[in-house]
């Protein structure tokens, strides 16, 4: 199931957005009191569970494809902490797609506020989640498929 890794960036990126965006309609619903936004807020949140499980699982694809390469070292760190983060937040968006599941069929201001909350909350974690990744990745290049070989920078350092 190796190639399921190739498929974390591009899912990732759908379930940051989806998540977030659906807070963010779901706000706009709420202050604009316009039931499509609500409806849009409703659906991004729903596909945005599904996504966030989608990220997890080829997450951990990509994580074991990486985790000996760099071992031992800060990446390494990171990487452990990015992991740890990536196996809670499926369940967390998932309580949060429950509970915009209910408020879709038992309309409740307190209770949408009690939501909108929560969703600013977990949008803050997913937001964390990602910048850790792209640390990950922009930083310490981890998954890149120039950086995989740390032998071609050993070579390239003594050529010069």
């Amino acid at each position: 199931m190796e190639f399921l890794a190739e498929f974390h960036p591009p899912v990732v990126h759908f379930a940051i957005a989806l998540v977030i965006m659906g807070v963010l309609f779901d706000i706009a619903g709420f202050v604009l009191r316009k039931e499509s936004l609500k409806h849009a807020g409703f659906w991004s949140i729903m596909v945005g569970v599904v996504a966030v499980w989608g990220a997890a699982i080829t997450g951990h694809q990509a994580e074991e494809l990486v985790e000996h390469a760099i071992e031992g070292t800060k990446a390494y760190e990171i990487l452990e902490e990015h992991e740890e983060l990536g196996e809670i937040l499926p369940w967390v968006v998932s309580a949060l797609g429950f509970f915009r599941l209910f408020l879709f069929f038992k309309e409740n201001n307190l209770l949408f506020i009690g939501y909108l909350i929560a969703g600013l909350i977990v949008s803050g974690a997913i937001g964390l989640q990602g910048r850790i990744g792209g640390k990950l990745v922009y930083e310490y290049g981890v998954g890149v498929k120039a950086n995989q070989s740390p032998s071609y920078y050993i070579h390239e350092e003594h050529e010069e």
